[in-house]
């Protein structure tokens, strides 16, 4: 996690430093993500009208040979060299997606490195003044416990070999967003927490359902094996319900933004850049593509007829 977090954390850093809400700055962080993919999202569109234009004759080239599997591969890659085409481009965002979110899980776990910039010493010693006077201690979660520990009266007295610098930098760190603490991690409770997993899963639905509908090329994708929309229609709700029940309330706010900003995109992606457009642009290409193949095919047969030959 901490490969991909050091570069987020610095992002975090900086939107911080301007703005000392750790909940607005994560809102803003995930916007910036979703910017910075935005020329993917862009590809994977394009490849989806590519796809919706190449499913006929990749089918044809399938029942062609097979029952001949190496010969159909043969055919199949030398038909996407022919027209630069890679079947798994499409899956691109969908793949970068989770190394950014191991990255945000790192990024909230670890506050005091990332946003604040303790040195690694001071936070090591805190841990080991806090481990000491806990019982089952959660070493993963270690910041989080630091940032509760030094804000509580009650406990911070146990940092006092800590200097005051450090001290006063965790004891204004706002770490709460619209009330909720972003540390904590949702349980099967009745609680404000349990409304985080359920507005993931349904916002991962939302996002799912709004792409399945406007990509006319789903069905086909799903019978090439390419990134199987239609599970993930199910399969991503589920996934999220997952991953914000055993994460902080941050990295479950994330998902969310991140799917809101999804379903918005697509949106916008079918008006600037419409599958159907694509689709007979690439639709024209093939064709021109086949008749430059007719053509030499007809001018070889020629020379052959002009030397006598069959």
């Amino acid at each position: 996690y901490e490969l991909f977090g050091t570069p987020l954390g610095w992002i975090m850093w900086l939107l911080y430093a301007v703005i000392k809400n750790y909940g607005i700055c994560l809102i803003l962080f995930t916007v910036i993500i979703k910017a910075a993919l935005f020329p993917l999202s862009i590809k994977q569109q394009k490849s989806s009208a590519k796809m919706a234009v190449f499913t006929p004759k990749m089918t044809e080239i399938q029942k062609k040979y097979a029952n001949n599997k190496q010969k159909q591969q043969e055919e199949l890659m030398k038909f996407y060299e022919e027209h630069g085409y890679n079947p798994m481009s499409g899956c691109l965002p969908l793949f970068i997606q989770f190394p950014i979110l191991f990255g945000v899980i790192d990024v909230v776990y670890k506050p005091l490195k990332h946003i604040l910039h303790i040195p690694s010493d001071v936070i090591n010693e805190m841990v080991d003044l806090l481990s000491g006077t806990v019982q089952n201690f959660n070493s993963y979660q270690a910041e989080l416990s630091i940032v509760s520990a030094v804000q509580n009266p009650d406990t911070i007295s146990l940092f006092s070999s800590i200097h005051p610098q450090y001290i006063d930098q965790i004891k204004n760190f706002d770490y709460n967003h619209f009330g909720l603490d972003l540390g904590l991690v949702p349980q099967m409770a009745f609680n404000w927490l349990l409304i985080i997993p359920i507005l993931s899963g349904l916002t991962a639905f939302l996002a799912s359902f709004i792409s399945m509908k406007m990509n006319p090329s789903a069905a086909q994708q799903d019978q090439q094996g390419g990134c199987m929309m239609k599970g993930m229609m199910f399969g991503m709700p589920i996934f999220s319900l997952f991953i914000t029940f055993s994460v902080p309330v941050g990295v479950g706010i994330y998902w969310i933004i991140s799917n809101i900003l999804a379903a918005v995109q697509t949106i916008i992606l079918n008006k600037l850049y419409s599958p159907a457009r694509y689709k007979e642009e690439y639709e024209r290409q093939l064709q021109e593509a086949e008749e430059k193949k007719r053509i030499e095919r007809e001018k070889r047969r020629r020379r052959k007829l002009a030397k006598g030959e069959e």
